[in-house]
Parts: C-alpha cells; structure tokens; sequence
C-alpha cells in the first residue's frame, strides 16, 4: 500500500485524478484533517480512489513505478 505521501505524488503526475470527493472513501476522518487532505491534491480525493484504499483505474502502481524509473535516469 501506498503511503500518504506517495499518493499525494501519484495525484500529481496522473492524467485520471479527479478531485470530486462523491466517493467518500475517507469519511471516518475528521473535519480538521479532511480539510488538510483537501487542500492537497491527493488520490484520498479522488474519484478513483475506493473505500478499500485501491484505484479502480489501477494506476497507483504503474505511475509509482513511472516515478522511480525518471528518478533513476537523473541519477
């Protein structure tokens, strides 16, 4: 599973990310801290992001992996 961080980065480079929260999948957060999460694009807000914590598009994965291979050629 993908940590808060790398999902926040995953929103960043995905051409899916949709920020309408219809979903709800974090509603056991409170106000305080969906307000955080809200004002930073992150997959929690997104529409394809499920209650089981998964991407139904399946593109967590593939873009982290994208992400470590650029990272790999700067280096």
């Amino acid at each position: 599973m993908a940590s808060k961080e790398q999902l926040r980065k995953v929103a960043l480079y995905c051409n899916e990310y949709d920020p309408s929260r219809n979903n709800l999948a974090s509603s056991t957060l409170t106000s305080s801290a969906r307000a955080y999460e809200d004002k930073y694009e992150n997959c929690l807000n997104c529409i394809h992001y499920t209650k089981e914590g998964k991407c139904d598009l399946n593109l967590i994965d593939p873009i982290l992996s994208s992400m470590a291979m650029e990272l790999n050629l700067k280096s």
